[in-house]
């Protein structure tokens, strides 16, 4: 049951492709049920986040495109809506109430939705034009309303008016909304403007009836035109205006498909990616590999939109992207790009534009631009006249191609060129430049191949080219790297080699090793795999099983441990094993099996997923424990239906990614993203790659993986962007050499000051910050954040001011990194202060989580009280701490090796788990 704050936020948002994520910045967001699936996989309880859908539900009218049109009941039709081209229902229609709550509400109940905002309960009056016909009409709908909540005690009603009613339903009502107090919309003549004085003093009453006498919140629905210069002021200051009359405030444009304006405001932080595959997975594109990890640094989570096969989205997307990003192919026309880059330029979206535009810039897209084209040939020389060093030659310096150049000039108080280039003529060029849009970096200044390595580098810095181009505000960065102010640690093991015997006196299996040489020596949180065609009775291995599964057994049964499963049959290539073959996948010979050779097995995605973890769950674990984790295989490029399939099973899902960063590959581009979004479904990639790739696909040297200790540092500085994953396979339990550098890797991360997360947990994290929002409150500056159930951790950026973690909420601590200040947060819900930091006693560092957080003052003395989850012994770091005393469950702690710093061991129980006292004195 959803429970509202006592100032609840409202959004209502129409549109065919709503912002889910975005909406959950609010504790109600009423959508179109037709365009949302599973409503209940987006509510977030109160503990992370209070956040529940509520669908929209028209009870006096009926559109002809609806499903259940056709099935309505004789005479209930009694005329037409023309401004909305909807028909009118009479009420008091034999029937009706029954098909109503049978045919409209009971499928979307089924479907989980427990939130229903009913519409058009006063189009009646567009045919009842007496007293007694009104009155019959509002006879029949309290008495639906009361067979409504009898059938479904636990639904929550929002009316849209229907004061008529409230005498006798009030009591069935969560709230009462109401449309055009201030500023309205006129659908017949599609016009907006001012509400007459009179129509508002009459609804101004009506509302205020509603609050006082019936105890009910009350929600007011303003329209702005969206599209008029100071449209989203006006909208802000109308919002106010309802919030000073003591209302639910909802301003937006007239067909409610934008992301208007409440009681707090979303600052978006969403991305949308232009690119056109050309066939190939999204995995594979340039804004994908290149892109990723520079967005998802800047707390920006992006949408990918493949122009070869997807429209460009229509509607107002002001308010609704943080920006737009295009890396496209070149020499691939796109005859509708222009005109749509045009009308978001002309909206204030800005956009960032990589090696091409994607059309031709002259007439009036270059005049949009603010660029000219120049008409010169093809030059004989071509050199750089200017460059600006902040932002070029990051990695390699650029260098002028003149069978590239894109002859643009940048019209004068139109921008800043970074990148001038001059022809024997001297004529200029500016190949990269900041406009009034936002920015272009045209081929070949974004990367440079570097084929004889198989590698690639940055010529533009793109963090800072992105921050410059979308403007990009300094806001708290939601954070996956991070928990307490310590960077994560994690393992993770690909089942690869399960059934191997080590190179080692006894000829031991390979999980044998792991569990006594690595697992147990070092009691990491780690997801172990299995293949089940691997070690089950009836898989390629028969005769080794009886071996295999006990082991797997007895690792899976370690507290350190969470079992993973690395699917049936170990697909090689996804696309290919289902069916699909795309020109970038792998070669593959055509009689070669896409997966383990098992006689008589024809691949099944069920079986993969579902069926792997069912064996795991039913055979191999013990009994207080449950596999959740899905590893891909082979080359970890699942189509999206795959991704879906995890999703729908209710398991999580890890791999992917190339994160190869070493001193001898040392470029941002071979650092890759948080994940991938396919079709709506997300891949999470491994933090950094395996030991296949420090030993040239295990050729040798078997040593190589130590070399991934150069990964984690150029990831953890001067830039945090990736935590630390001890990535392998099971084979490295195999060699002398790849147990010794396996004990290099462990012996290097167990020397950090690191904290250990599972992996799922990390999984977890990623997705709340596709799903986290950020919004700002109305009338004040204080940030309101909701992270979700799992991501604990804000990056503040360099030099921004610290909130007063003394009148902020959710926020135990703040601790200083190589690229910000972390924040420390206490739950999905968090108020960031704008006032500036006050002092006062905070947690700096602790390794682990905080949950249950207090923090009282009395006079000059302070107390923090809150409960500590690691896994491991609990180490705790106070700051601001002097005249401070510890105590865990009710017990003094006395400070180890420092004034603030404390261990607590509490045994070998994971996860250790303590409430903790801090009592500060004057």
């Amino acid at each position: 049951m959803l429970v509202l704050a006592a100032t609840p936020s409202v959004a209502f948002y129409y549109g065919a492709q709503a912002p889910l994520a975005d909406l959950q910045a609010f504790d109600i967001a009423v959508v179109e049920p037709d365009f949302v699936s599973n409503p209940a996989s987006h509510t977030r309880s109160a503990a992370d986040g209070a956040h529940e859908l509520f669908a929209y539900v028209s009870l006096g009218e009926v559109q002809p495109t609806r499903s259940y049109y056709q099935a309505l009941p004789a005479g209930a039709l009694r005329g037409d809506n023309a401004a909305w081209g909807s028909k009118v229902i009479d009420q008091t229609a034999p029937g009706w109430n029954e098909f109503f709550l049978t045919s409209v509400i009971a499928p979307l109940w089924q479907q989980g939705w427990r939130g229903f905002f009913l519409d058009t309960l006063d189009s009646y009056q567009l045919f009842a034009t007496t007293d007694a016909g009104r009155a019959r009409q509002q006879e029949a709908m309290v008495a639906l309303l009361r067979e409504f909540k009898r059938r479904y005690p636990d639904a929550r009603l929002i009316l849209n008016r229907g004061f008529e009613l409230l005498p006798e339903v009030a009591p069935l009502v969560f709230a009462v909304a109401a449309e055009s107090l201030y500023q309205g919309y006129d659908a017949a003549r599609k016009q907006y403007g001012p509400v007459p004085a009179a129509d508002r003093t009459w609804l101004m009453a009506q509302m205020q009836t509603v609050r006082e006498r019936y105890k009910l919140p009350v929600i007011a629905i303003d329209y702005v035109d969206p599209s008029v210069p100071g449209a989203r002021a006006l909208a802000r200051s109308t919002a106010r205006q309802l919030v000073s009359d003591g209302f639910i405030p909802w301003v937006a444009d007239g067909g409610l498909v934008s992301l208007g304006v409440g009681n707090i405001e979303v600052l978006p932080r969403t991305v949308l990616v232009l690119v056109d595959n050309l066939d190939l997975d999204f995995h594979y594109t340039s804004a994908q590999r290149f892109l990723g990890m520079p967005l998802n640094y800047l707390g920006l989570r992006y949408e990918l939109l493949d122009l070869a096969t997807q429209p460009l989205p229509a509607g107002i997307l002001a308010g609704r992207y943080a920006g737009i990003v295009s890396w496209l192919n070149p020499g691939v026309d796109h005859p509708t790009l222009a005109p749509w880059l045009r009308q978001q330029i002309a909206s204030g979206v800005r956009i960032a534009v990589f090696d091409t535009f994607g059309f031709v810039v002259d007439g009036q897209n270059a005049a949009a631009l603010g660029v000219r084209r120049l008409a010169v040939p093809r030059p004989e020389r071509l050199t750089v006249l200017a460059r600006d060093a902040a932002l070029l030659d990051f990695e390699v310096a650029a260098l002028p191609d003149r069978s590239q150049l894109e002859p643009l000039q940048l019209l004068p108080q139109h921008g800043r060129s970074l990148l001038s280039l001059q022809d024997g003529a001297g004529n200029t060029f500016d190949a990269v430049a900041l406009t009034a849009w936002g920015g272009f970096a045209l081929s070949p200044f974004t990367t440079r191949s570097l084929s004889a390595l198989d590698q690639d580098r940055w010529i533009l810095q793109p963090i800072r080219f992105l921050q410059a181009a979308l403007q990009l505000p300094d806001l708290p960065v939601p954070d996956v790297t991070t928990e307490g102010g310590r960077r994560m640690l994690m393992a993770h093991i690909d089942a690869d080699g399960f059934p191997s015997r080590a190179e080692l006196p006894g000829r031991p299996l390979a999980p044998e090793v792991l569990q006594k040489q690595i697992l147990s020596r070092y009691r990491l949180p780690t997801a172990v795999s299995v293949i089940e065609a691997e070690i089950s009775p009836q898989g390629v291995y028969p005769a080794l099983s009886a071996e295999l599964e006990p082991l797997a057994r007895k690792i899976f049964a370690l507290p350190f441990v969470e079992a993973a499963s690395h699917s049936y049959s170990h697909p090689f290539s996804w696309a290919r094993a289902m069916g699909v073959i795309s020109p970038r996948d792998e070669i593959i010979a055509v009689d070669k099996s896409y997966g383990l050779p098992l006689p008589g097995y024809r691949f099944d995605l069920k079986r993969e997923v579902q069926g792997s973890m069912d064996y795991i769950n039913t055979r191999l674990m013990p009994p207080n424990k449950k596999a959740e984790l899905f590893l891909w295989t082979g080359n970890c490029v699942p189509l999206a239906s795959a991704i879906a399939e995890t999703v729908k099973d209710g398991f999580l899902n890890m791999n992917g990614g190339d994160t190869r960063i070493t001193a001898s590959n040392n470029s941002w581009t071979a650092i890759a993203a948080q994940g991938v979004r396919k079709n709506g479904w997300y891949q999470v990639f491994a933090p950094n790659q395996n030991e296949n790739v420090y030993t040239n696909n295990w050729t040798g040297p078997f040593y190589g993986f130590e070399r991934v200790i150069e990964t984690y540092q150029l990831t953890g500085a001067p830039y945090r962007f990736k935590p630390v994953d001890i990535y392998y396979h099971a084979y490295s339990a195999t060699k002398p050499a790849s147990i010794a550098a396996l004990h290099k890797v462990y012996g290097w991360a167990t020397a950090q000051a690191f904290t250990r997360v599972f992996p799922s947990q990390y999984v977890r994290k990623v997705l709340d910050f596709e799903t986290t929002t950020i919004a700002r409150e109305l009338g004040s500056d204080d940030l309101l954040v909701r992270t979700g159930a799992s991501l604990r951790t804000l990056r503040m950026p360099p030099g921004a001011a610290l909130p007063s973690l003394r009148d902020s909420s959710g926020v135990a601590g703040v601790a200083a990194g190589p690229s910000g200040d972390y924040l420390t947060l206490t739950s999905a819900r968090v108020r960031l202060s704008a006032r500036p930091d006050q002092g006062g006693v905070r947690v700096e560092q602790i390794n682990g989580s905080i949950s249950d957080f207090t923090r009282t003052r009395d006079g000059a003395s302070e107390q923090l009280r809150f409960t500590a989850t690691a896994n491991e012994a609990i180490t705790l770091t106070l700051a601001q701490a002097g005249g401070c005393r510890v105590s865990a469950d009710g017990k003094a702690v006395a400070a180890s090796g420092s004034a603030a710093r404390y261990v607590l061991d509490g045994g070998d129980v994971l996860p250790q788990r303590r409430v903790i006292t801090v009592r500060c004195a004057a």
